[in-house]
Protein backbone atom coordinates (compact mmCIF):
# COMPACT_ATOMS: atom_id res chain seq x y z
CA UNK A 1 0.00 0.00 0.00
CA UNK A 2 3.04 2.44 0.78
CA UNK A 3 4.20 2.13 -2.56
CA UNK A 4 1.27 2.08 -4.53
CA UNK A 5 0.41 5.63 -2.74
CA UNK A 6 3.73 6.80 -3.22
CA UNK A 7 4.03 5.79 -7.13
CA UNK A 8 1.76 8.59 -8.53
CA UNK A 9 3.36 11.51 -6.25
CA UNK A 10 7.18 9.94 -7.41
CA UNK A 11 5.89 9.81 -11.07
CA UNK A 12 4.66 13.31 -10.67
CA UNK A 13 7.77 14.55 -9.73
CA UNK A 14 9.80 13.07 -12.34
CA UNK A 15 7.53 14.28 -14.96
CA UNK A 16 7.64 17.97 -13.60
CA UNK A 17 11.48 17.69 -13.57
CA UNK A 18 11.86 16.18 -17.05
CA UNK A 19 9.35 18.82 -18.47
CA UNK A 20 10.66 21.36 -16.68
CA UNK A 21 14.15 20.94 -17.80
CA UNK A 22 12.87 20.07 -21.28
CA UNK A 23 11.43 23.93 -21.83
CA UNK A 24 15.09 25.16 -20.20
CA UNK A 25 16.83 23.91 -22.75
CA UNK A 26 14.80 24.44 -25.31
CA UNK A 27 14.49 27.82 -24.36
CA UNK A 28 18.41 27.93 -24.41
CA UNK A 29 18.88 26.77 -27.29
CA UNK A 30 16.45 28.56 -29.47
CA UNK A 31 17.99 29.98 -32.71
CA UNK A 32 18.64 33.65 -32.62
CA UNK A 33 15.26 35.19 -34.47
CA UNK A 34 15.62 36.02 -38.15
CA UNK A 35 16.67 39.53 -38.78
CA UNK A 36 14.05 42.53 -39.86
CA UNK A 37 15.28 45.86 -41.45
CA UNK A 38 16.07 48.71 -38.96
CA UNK A 39 17.16 51.42 -40.79
CA UNK A 40 19.81 51.98 -43.15
CA UNK A 41 23.03 50.01 -43.36
CA UNK A 42 26.20 51.56 -41.40
CA UNK A 43 28.50 49.34 -42.28
CA UNK A 44 29.38 47.80 -46.08
CA UNK A 45 28.67 44.31 -46.48
CA UNK A 46 32.03 44.42 -47.62
CA UNK A 47 32.97 44.62 -43.73
CA UNK A 48 30.25 41.82 -42.92
CA UNK A 49 32.49 39.39 -45.53
CA UNK A 50 35.66 40.57 -44.17
CA UNK A 51 34.79 39.54 -40.95
CA UNK A 52 33.06 36.30 -41.70
CA UNK A 53 36.38 35.39 -43.24
CA UNK A 54 38.39 36.85 -40.34
CA UNK A 55 36.57 34.90 -38.00
CA UNK A 56 37.13 31.97 -39.97
CA UNK A 57 41.00 32.63 -39.87
CA UNK A 58 40.59 33.16 -36.02
CA UNK A 59 39.28 29.27 -35.88
CA UNK A 60 36.22 31.63 -34.23
CA UNK A 61 33.04 29.70 -34.81
CA UNK A 62 30.44 31.32 -32.57
CA UNK A 63 31.65 34.67 -34.38
CA UNK A 64 31.21 32.74 -37.74
CA UNK A 65 27.84 31.64 -36.46
CA UNK A 66 26.49 35.25 -35.64
CA UNK A 67 26.37 35.83 -39.79
CA UNK A 68 23.11 33.32 -39.76
CA UNK A 69 19.67 32.58 -38.74
CA UNK A 70 17.18 30.10 -38.47
CA UNK A 71 16.16 30.98 -41.87
CA UNK A 72 19.82 31.17 -43.27
CA UNK A 73 20.39 27.90 -45.68
CA UNK A 74 24.02 27.38 -46.83
CA UNK A 75 24.96 24.66 -49.54
CA UNK A 76 27.76 23.02 -49.76
CA UNK A 77 28.74 21.16 -52.59
CA UNK A 78 31.98 20.03 -55.30
CA UNK A 79 34.66 18.31 -53.57
CA UNK A 80 34.39 18.58 -49.91
CA UNK A 81 35.83 15.49 -48.81
CA UNK A 82 32.18 14.18 -47.92
CA UNK A 83 30.45 17.49 -46.70
CA UNK A 84 28.00 18.25 -49.69
CA UNK A 85 24.87 18.85 -47.99
CA UNK A 86 22.02 21.60 -47.39
CA UNK A 87 22.40 23.17 -43.85
CA UNK A 88 19.50 24.99 -42.74
CA UNK A 89 19.45 26.86 -39.38
CA UNK A 90 22.09 28.99 -37.47
CA UNK A 91 22.25 26.07 -35.02
CA UNK A 92 23.27 23.04 -38.03
CA UNK A 93 25.37 25.51 -40.00
CA UNK A 94 26.99 26.27 -36.90
CA UNK A 95 27.23 22.87 -36.33
CA UNK A 96 29.14 22.41 -40.34
CA UNK A 97 32.02 24.97 -39.36
CA UNK A 98 32.43 23.57 -35.58
CA UNK A 99 33.38 20.08 -37.54
CA UNK A 100 35.65 22.04 -40.25
CA UNK A 101 37.50 25.15 -39.01
CA UNK A 102 36.89 23.93 -35.10
CA UNK A 103 38.98 20.97 -35.80
CA UNK A 104 41.87 22.96 -37.30
CA UNK A 105 45.44 23.99 -35.08
CA UNK A 106 46.32 26.63 -38.30
CA UNK A 107 43.83 28.42 -40.61
CA UNK A 108 44.77 30.97 -43.98
CA UNK A 109 41.76 32.14 -45.70
CA UNK A 110 42.07 34.66 -48.54
CA UNK A 111 39.21 36.22 -50.92
CA UNK A 112 40.20 36.57 -54.51
CA UNK A 113 37.59 37.82 -57.17
CA UNK A 114 35.13 39.95 -54.81
CA UNK A 115 32.35 41.30 -56.51
CA UNK A 116 28.76 42.39 -55.52
CA UNK A 117 25.72 43.18 -56.52
CA UNK A 118 23.31 45.63 -54.73
CA UNK A 119 19.55 44.38 -55.26
CA UNK A 120 18.20 47.70 -52.67
CA UNK A 121 20.44 49.35 -49.64
CA UNK A 122 19.96 46.12 -47.33
CA UNK A 123 19.62 43.46 -50.16
CA UNK A 124 23.03 42.81 -51.91
CA UNK A 125 24.58 39.72 -53.52
CA UNK A 126 28.39 38.57 -53.38
CA UNK A 127 30.61 36.27 -54.47
CA UNK A 128 34.39 35.55 -54.27
CA UNK A 129 36.71 32.46 -54.39
CA UNK A 130 38.32 31.67 -50.98
CA UNK A 131 41.84 29.88 -51.53
CA UNK A 132 42.53 27.83 -47.92
CA UNK A 133 45.56 26.22 -46.44
CA UNK A 134 44.91 24.49 -43.27
CA UNK A 135 46.42 21.84 -40.51
CA UNK A 136 43.62 19.90 -39.02
CA UNK A 137 43.99 18.02 -35.93
CA UNK A 138 42.47 14.74 -37.78
CA UNK A 139 42.99 15.63 -41.25
CA UNK A 140 46.32 16.43 -41.90
CA UNK A 141 47.38 19.50 -43.70
CA UNK A 142 44.13 20.70 -46.12
CA UNK A 143 44.05 22.82 -49.08
CA UNK A 144 41.37 23.95 -50.61
CA UNK A 145 39.66 26.04 -53.28
CA UNK A 146 36.10 27.49 -52.83
CA UNK A 147 33.92 29.58 -55.06
CA UNK A 148 31.67 31.36 -52.96
CA UNK A 149 28.17 33.11 -53.43
CA UNK A 150 25.94 34.16 -50.57
CA UNK A 151 22.78 36.49 -50.20
CA UNK A 152 23.01 39.43 -47.33
CA UNK A 153 20.12 41.32 -45.51
CA UNK A 154 20.66 43.97 -43.39
CA UNK A 155 18.44 44.11 -40.62
CA UNK A 156 18.51 43.74 -36.60
CA UNK A 157 21.59 46.26 -36.47
CA UNK A 158 23.74 43.79 -38.78
CA UNK A 159 24.53 42.10 -41.86
CA UNK A 160 23.05 38.30 -42.19
CA UNK A 161 23.13 35.77 -44.75
CA UNK A 162 20.02 34.17 -45.93
CA UNK A 163 21.62 31.81 -48.81
CA UNK A 164 25.22 30.67 -49.35
CA UNK A 165 26.91 28.79 -51.11
CA UNK A 166 29.97 27.16 -50.99
CA UNK A 167 31.42 25.10 -54.49
CA UNK A 168 34.55 23.38 -53.83
CA UNK A 169 36.59 23.20 -56.71
CA UNK A 170 39.37 21.61 -55.17
CA UNK A 171 39.68 20.07 -52.10
CA UNK A 172 42.98 17.91 -50.72
CA UNK A 173 44.12 16.25 -47.23
CA UNK A 174 47.63 14.82 -46.56
CA UNK A 175 45.24 12.12 -44.52
CA UNK A 176 43.61 10.92 -47.71
CA UNK A 177 46.42 10.92 -49.61
CA UNK A 178 47.99 8.41 -47.37
CA UNK A 179 44.80 6.49 -46.62
CA UNK A 180 45.53 6.50 -43.37
CA UNK A 181 43.79 3.43 -41.09
CA UNK A 182 41.22 5.23 -38.70
CA UNK A 183 41.15 8.43 -40.36
CA UNK A 184 37.72 8.47 -41.98
CA UNK A 185 35.59 8.08 -38.74
CA UNK A 186 36.98 10.97 -37.44
CA UNK A 187 36.40 14.75 -38.16
CA UNK A 188 34.52 13.47 -41.33
CA UNK A 189 33.14 10.51 -41.11
CA UNK A 190 31.35 11.14 -44.94
CA UNK A 191 34.85 9.73 -46.51
CA UNK A 192 34.30 6.09 -46.47
CA UNK A 193 30.26 6.75 -47.29
CA UNK A 194 31.31 8.99 -50.55
CA UNK A 195 33.77 6.19 -51.73
CA UNK A 196 31.42 3.80 -51.34
CA UNK A 197 29.08 5.63 -53.93
CA UNK A 198 26.87 7.18 -50.88
CA UNK A 199 26.39 11.14 -50.68
CA UNK A 200 25.52 11.18 -46.69
CA UNK A 201 24.27 14.50 -45.40
CA UNK A 202 26.16 15.54 -42.17
CA UNK A 203 23.56 17.19 -39.92
CA UNK A 204 21.30 14.07 -40.61
CA UNK A 205 23.86 11.83 -38.64
CA UNK A 206 25.02 13.96 -36.30
CA UNK A 207 21.53 16.08 -35.61
CA UNK A 208 20.39 13.00 -33.27
CA UNK A 209 23.06 13.48 -30.47
CA UNK A 210 23.39 17.12 -31.14
CA UNK A 211 19.78 18.06 -30.08
CA UNK A 212 18.86 14.75 -28.34
CA UNK A 213 22.08 14.14 -26.05
CA UNK A 214 20.87 17.42 -22.92
CA UNK A 215 17.09 16.00 -22.91
CA UNK A 216 18.29 12.30 -22.29
CA UNK A 217 21.12 13.62 -20.06
CA UNK A 218 18.02 15.74 -17.95
CA UNK A 219 15.37 12.37 -17.73
CA UNK A 220 18.33 10.63 -16.04
CA UNK A 221 18.73 12.97 -13.74
CA UNK A 222 15.01 13.35 -12.90
CA UNK A 223 14.79 9.89 -13.04
CA UNK A 224 17.39 9.11 -10.30
CA UNK A 225 16.10 12.41 -8.12
CA UNK A 226 12.63 10.71 -7.90
CA UNK A 227 14.42 7.37 -6.85
CA UNK A 228 15.96 9.27 -4.03
CA UNK A 229 12.82 11.38 -3.35
CA UNK A 230 10.75 7.85 -3.21
CA UNK A 231 12.93 6.03 -0.69
CA UNK A 232 12.81 9.01 1.45
CA UNK A 233 9.18 9.12 1.58
CA UNK A 234 9.33 5.31 2.12
CA UNK A 235 11.06 5.28 4.68
CA UNK A 236 8.98 8.16 6.64
CA UNK A 237 6.05 6.68 6.13
CA UNK A 238 7.30 3.34 7.78
CA UNK A 239 8.69 5.22 10.50
CA UNK A 240 5.77 6.75 11.06
CA UNK A 241 3.88 3.83 10.74
CA UNK A 242 5.96 1.88 13.26
CA UNK A 243 5.26 4.96 15.70
CA UNK A 244 1.19 4.88 15.35
CA UNK A 245 2.11 1.04 16.48
CA UNK A 246 4.52 1.95 19.32
CA UNK A 247 7.17 0.17 17.87
CA UNK A 248 9.41 3.40 17.73
CA UNK A 249 9.68 6.61 18.88
CA UNK A 250 9.35 8.47 22.58
CA UNK A 251 7.56 6.18 25.08
CA UNK A 252 5.88 8.45 27.76
CA UNK A 253 6.38 7.69 31.21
Amino acid sequence: MGVSKLAVPVALVVILVVAGAYVFLGGNSTPPPSSTVSGPPTVAVRSAVNQLVQDVNDRNVDGVATFYNQNSLAIWSGSTGGLSGRYSGAANIKLIYATTVGKTTKMNATVSNYAEKQFSPTHFNTTYVIGMLANSTVAGILTATISVSQEWNWGGGGWQISRENWAYNYFDSTTIDLNKPGGDPTTFPQWGVMRAGGNPDLVSEKSFEWHAGPYVAATVYAFLLGIVFFFAVRTRSVYRARVRQGQEGPRLT
